[in-house]
C-alpha cells in the first residue's frame, strides 16, 4: 500500500494502552507467584491485548489453587482450556518472561495498565456522550448533561485500598480524640438546638445520612432550614435542594426566623409597622452574609443532586446538604417506586461518605398512624421504609402533639424523636415551635414532657 508523504502515524487514534508493561506484569507473575498481592486492583479487562487477558486468568487460576504457575504450568493450562492458539503458544510465554527484569516493580507495571485502561473507558464514554449529543433522540439539554454526568461519574471513583490491619486506623482516631479533647476539632456539627444536639451525641457527622420524618404540618422544612441556617451561620456553606418550596417561599421564612417577625406579616408587606423594618433591615444584612446556599430545581435526580453538591464542595467548600424531600426525586421511569426511594436513600448515604459532610433528607410518613390513638411516628410508618431504614444513620421523626389535640397541654412544644441512631443512644429531644414564625428554638431549662397517661393538667415546667 502507498503510503501518502504527509501521513504522520502519531495522528492514528490508537487507544492508550502499553504492551511492555503488559507483558511486564504477565512476566513477572511468572516468575515470582507471590507478587500477586501486590499488583493492585488490575483485573484480566484492564490488558488491552486479548491474549493478554486469556494469560492472566489462566495465571491467576493457577496461582489462586495454590499451584505453581510458570511458563510451562501456564502452557498446560492454555492448552487443556483449548485457548492455547489464542495467545502465542509456547514461543510467546517464553519471550515474555525472557524481556522481564523481574517481579520486583511489578506494582508500578501493574498501575500503569490500569491507567491506560481507564483511559480508554475515559475515550468510550465520551464517544457515547458525543453520539448521544449528535442525535439527541428528543432529549432536552439538562437530559443529556445527566447522561454525560451517569457515563463519567463512575470513572471518578476510586477503588478502597483494601483489608488494613487496625492499627492503622488508630493514629488518625487518637489524633481526632485529642482534638476534640482541646477543643481544637470538634467532630460534631451543632443543630443550634440544645436538647437535639445532647441526644445526638454533639451533633450531626460527616459521612452520615440523617432522615427527617414527619406527617404534614409538623415543621419538618423548617426544621431542616432552621439547622441548615444555623451551620452555614457557625460551620461553613450549607446547600439544601428544596424540590417543593420555591427559593422565595423559603427565603421569607428565613427572614421570619431571623428578625423574630410574623411570617404572614412578610408575606402581605401592607401589614407591616414602622418598627418591624429595623428587625426586617436585621435579618437581611444577616442573611445577605450567609453561607446558604438553596437549588429549588423541581425534581432533581440522584445525579444531578450529587454532581451539583460536588461543584458546590469545589467553589465553596460544605459542611451540610439538605434534601427537601426523598419521595420528589426522580430516577428511571421503570423503576418500581420502592426501589427509586431505595436507590435514592443509597445514593445520598454514598454522597455524604464521599463528600465528608452529612445529608439530612426529609421523608414523608404513611398516612396510617392517623388512625392510631397515639399518633407518635414509629419506624414503621417510614413510607418505603425497608431501604431507608437500612441506609441511614440515624432517623429522626417530628412531632408536635397541637397538630392533632387544639388544647394539647404540650402546645408550642416539638418533638424530635430519635428513632434509630447507628452511634448512639435513642430518645426524644424537646424544643418549642413557634408557628408564627416557622421557628424552632430551645425550651426553658427544667422543662418536664407531659406524660402520656397523665391528666392534661400535668404539664409545663419543673417546681425545682
Amino acid at each position: 500500500m502507498n503510503v501518502p508523504e504527509t501521513f504522520d502515524e502519531n495522528n492514528l487514534r490508537v487507544p492508550p494502552h502499553s504492551i511492555e508493561m503488559e507483558q511486564s506484569v504477565l512476566g513477572a507473575l511468572m516468575l515470582d507467584n507471590e507478587a500477586i498481592d501486590r499488583i493492585g486492583e488490575l483485573r484480566a479487562e484492564h490488558f488491552y491485548r486479548y491474549e493478554h487477558r486469556i494469560i492472566f486468568e489462566a495465571l491467576a487460576k493457577l496461582i489462586m489453587s495454590n499451584r505453581a504457575a510458570d511458563v510451562m504450568t501456564v502452557h498446560e493450562a492454555l492448552s487443556s482450556s483449548g485457548r492455547l492458539d489464542q495467545t502465542g503458544g509456547l514461543k510467546y510465554l517464553n519471550s515474555i518472561t525472557g524481556n522481564t527484569p523481574g517481579a520486583a516493580n511489578i506494582n508500578r507495571y501493574a498501575q500503569i495498565v490500569v491507567d491506560r485502561a481507564k483511559l480508554r473507558q475515559l475515550i468510550s464514554a465520551a464517544d457515547e456522550v458525543q453520539t448521544e449529543v449528535f442525535h439527541r433522540n428528543g432529549k432536552t439539554a439538562e437530559e443529556l448533561i445527566t447522561f454525560a454526568q451517569e457515563k463519567f461519574e463512575p470513572l471518578s471513583e476510586g477503588r478502597a485500598e483494601g483489608p488494613r490491619f487496625i492499627g492503622q486506623f488508630l493514629t488518625p482516631v487518637i489524633e481526632r480524640i485529642d482534638q476534640e479533647y482541646h477543643g481544637e476539632a470538634p467532630q460534631a456539627i451543632s443543630t443550634g438546638l440544645r436538647d437535639l444536639d445532647f441526644k445526638l451525641g454533639g451533633g450531626i457527622n460527616g459521612g452520615d445520612l440523617i432522615i427527617l420524618a414527619g406527617r404534614p404540618s409538623m415543621g419538618k422544612t423548617a426544621l431542616a432550614m432552621a439547622i441548615g441556617e444555623h451551620v452555614a451561620e457557625t460551620h461553613g456553606p450549607a446547600c439544601a435542594f428544596s424540590l417543593e418550596m420555591p427559593g422565595a417561599q423559603l427565603t421569607q421564612r428565613a427572614l421570619a426566623r431571623q428578625g423574630d417577625m410574623a411570617l404572614q406579616m412578610l408575606r402581605n408587606g401592607s401589614r407591616m409597622s414602622d418598627s418591624e423594618w429595623p428587625k426586617l433591615t436585621h435579618a437581611t444584612q444577616v442573611l445577605s452574609e450567609m453561607n446558604l446556599l438553596i437549588d429549588d430545581t423541581p425534581g432533581l435526580s440522584l445525579v444531578e443532586i450529587a454532581s451539583r453538591s460536588r461543584a458546590v464542595k469545589r467553589k465553596h467548600g460544605l459542611k451540610l446538604i439538605i434534601v427537601d424531600y426523598l419521595q420528589l426525586m426522580t430516577g428511571g421511569p421503570n423503576e418500581r417506586h420502592d426501589l427509586r426511594i431505595g436507590s435514592y436513600s443509597a445514593g445520598l448515604k454514598e454522597l455524604a461518605k464521599r463528600l465528608d459532610v452529612p445529608v439530612i433528607a426529609l421523608s414523608q410518613l404513611n398516612r396510617g398512624l392517623e388512625q392510631r390513638p397515639n399518633k407518635r411516628p414509629m419506624m414503621s410508618d417510614l413510607r418505603d421504609s425497608g431501604a431507608i431504614e437500612q441506609d441511614a444513620d440515624t432517623i429522626i421523626f417530628l412531632y408536635r402533639d397541637e397538630v392533632y389535640h387544639e388544647n394539647s397541654p404540650d402546645k408550642g412544644v416539638a418533638e424530635a424523636i430519635i428513632g434509630k441512631q447507628r452511634n448512639g443512644a435513642l430518645g426524644t429531644a424537646y424544643m418549642t415551635f413557634i408557628h408564627e414564625q416557622a421557628k424552632f428554638a430551645d425550651l426553658a431549662m427544667g422543662y418536664v414532657p407531659t406524660p402520656r397517661t397523665a391528666p392534661t393538667k400535668a404539664r409545663g415546667f419543673s417546681d425545682d
